[in-house]
């Protein structure tokens, strides 16, 4: 049986990758929660208004293809790993404290995009005026459930 974008209704999870194809991945789970972001180091390491993510468990990712790494402090205060292709640049995923066992992978980088959509805004409390913000979805001043 087949569903909406003709994925069959028994399938779960999802493929994706970088520009240049050196880095693949899937997903052997459907998406938990896909987000909308506007936190500064989210706009920057993507060069746009907000970077869009989607949250896996962490033992149904696998990456085939070695990944650069960049570590630094986020808004938030944790620890961020963020991975991307040496080769292209493109941004793939990241992992951090406060979300332990889970992976959060770059809605962009998924082969099909269309799978999901996002379900919250993050850090609204710094978006960019010109980039508009769903007023259908929930949105947070920063990380949902911080005030």
């Amino acid at each position: 049986m087949t569903g909406a974008r003709g994925k069959d209704i028994d399938d779960t999870g999802f493929k994706g990758g970088c520009l240049c194809g050196k880095i693949r991945y899937r997903s052997s789970s459907d998406p938990l929660a896909t987000v909308h972001c506007y936190c500064t180091d989210c706009r920057r390491i993507g060069g746009t208004g907000h970077a869009t993510h989607t949250v896996v468990p962490e033992v149904a990712f696998h990456l085939s293809g070695k990944v650069s790494e960049y570590q630094r402090s986020a808004d938030s205060g944790n620890q961020i790993n963020r991975r991307f292709c040496p080769q292209c640049g493109s941004a793939i995923f990241h992992t951090r404290e406060g979300l332990e066992g889970k992976v959060v992978i770059r809605t962009s980088s998924l082969d099909d995009p269309e799978i999901t959509k996002p379900d919250r805004v993050l850090y609204v409390s710094s978006a960019i005026s010109w980039d508009h913000i769903d007023p259908d979805l929930p949105s947070f001043k920063k990380m949902a459930g911080e005030k």
